[in-house]
């Protein structure tokens, strides 16, 4: 399964890396990468965080992304949003009406359980 995941970090990607390990992850720190990665390829899961480091954007770059693309093939993928960050979260998930919140390290993230 090719997952991408947006997150910035370093803690939590070793967390996703452990959870993980047995698929495709595609990671990155930046919105702009993350927009390029789903440009030129497709996922079966996305996981997005909002608060990024400087200048790297945040992950609602992402959702206004697959919101305007319309012809985009990761607007099947399953997303989740794991960012703390609940205003934004919600307002990420008007941009995806499908995705899921899931706060990282909450008992919703750890239950996550990836599409077969």
């Amino acid at each position: 399964m090719r997952i991408l995941i947006l997150e910035d970090d370093s803690y939590r990607i070793n967390v996703f890396v452990d959870m993980f390990h047995n698929h495709d992850l595609t990671i990155t720190e930046n919105a702009y990468d993350a927009i390029e990665y789903l440009t030129t390829g497709v996922f079966d899961v996305i996981f997005l965080d909002h608060d990024l480091g400087k200048e790297n954007g945040s992950g609602s770059l992402v959702s206004a992304f697959l919101r305007e693309s319309t012809d985009n093939k990761n607007n099947n993928s399953a997303v989740v949003i794991h960012s703390w960050n609940i205003a934004a979260a919600q307002k990420m998930c008007l941009d995806l009406p499908g995705a899921k919140i899931a706060p990282f390290a909450t008992d919703t993230f750890y239950s996550i359980r990836l599409p077969k």
